[in-house]
């Protein structure tokens, strides 16, 4: 007999989502070079499981890698990734900032908070909506690693 508990055996599977060269700034961060503009190829973790753990789909999946397309996830994940600059909303040179957008100088997001830890939480949060509208009840996104490359990350866990 098997001596694994059957109570904690589980599904998950994982997704890298990657290709976003993107710009950022940092102010609060007055210590370091953060707080210039500087920019991060990032790459994004993604950990699925079913809801209750176990349960597969009707192909035997956790989820489907070609659903990211047809729900509108790899078009938002390009929409606020790929060749933009991300901004604090709260940082004092917004009105400059905003002009670039104005302008079309750069292609502008304003974030709540900044970071890699905060970019794993919008991402999350973004799937986790989504899949709770197109598959409702059945997939839980519990982990999303953010890389700004291959040396620093920020995880954030549901």
């Amino acid at each position: 007999e098997s001596t694994i508990n059957k109570r904690e055996m589980k599904y998950q599977s994982t997704k890298i989502f990657d290709g976003f060269s993107t710009s950022i700034r940092q102010w609060k961060a007055q210590h370091s070079h953060c707080s210039l503009l500087h920019g991060y190829f990032f790459y994004f973790h993604v950990t699925f499981e079913p809801v209750d753990g176990v349960t597969l789909d009707e192909m035997n999946w956790v989820v489907d890698f070609g659903c990211f397309k047809r729900n509108g996830l790899k078009e938002w994940l390009d929409d606020m990734f790929d060749h933009t600059l991300l901004i604090e909303q709260d940082d004092p040179m917004r009105p400059l900032f905003e002009e670039f957008g104005q302008y079309k100088v750069a292609k502008v997001h304003f974030l709540e908070k900044m970071g890699c830890e905060n970019l794993a939480k919008l991402v999350l949060e973004k799937f986790q909506k989504t899949f709770d509208s197109t598959d409702p009840g059945r997939i839980r996104v519990v982990r999303v690693e953010c890389f700004e490359h291959a040396k620093n990350s920020g995880i954030f866990i549901a």
